[in-house]
């Protein structure tokens, strides 16, 4: 599951995430949709991209077999785009670069346990 770590601080804007994707590798219903996610998502990407658990409280996930984020596209080697960036979980947008959750996810090769995905300023 985990990639290599990466050495180095993270571009604080972001500009080399594409380049990472370590926060993007984590087990199984680590991304969960809230009811804007799911509506931001769509009656289209909301089968592709997301599963319903099959016991209450019947959350929803962004897909997940265990190794990485269902919305990561892996084509191009070295390269960890989003897929669905653009109507992106919460869960997602709040993993900054640079917070604790993201510098976790360097060091390990995948995202750990962090709780704290904003940055300080």
């Amino acid at each position: 599951m985990p990639l290599t770590p990466v050495d180095g601080e993270p571009d604080p804007d972001g500009d080399d995430c594409v380049a990472c994707g370590r926060c993007c590798h984590h087990g199984p219903q680590t991304v969960h949709l809230l009811e804007a996610d799911e509506a931001r998502m769509g009656e289209r990407l909301l089968p592709i991209y997301t599963e319903l658990q099959d016991r209450p409280p019947h959350f929803r996930f962004v897909k997940n077999a265990g190794e990485r984020c269902g919305g990561l596209d892996v084509s191009v080697p070295g390269r960890y785009p989003c897929a669905i960036y653009e109507v992106r979980p919460e869960d997602c947008r709040i993993v900054e670069p640079g917070s604790p959750a993201c510098l976790e996810a360097r060091r390990l090769g995948h995202l750990g346990k962090s709780v704290e995905f904003k940055r300080e300023r």
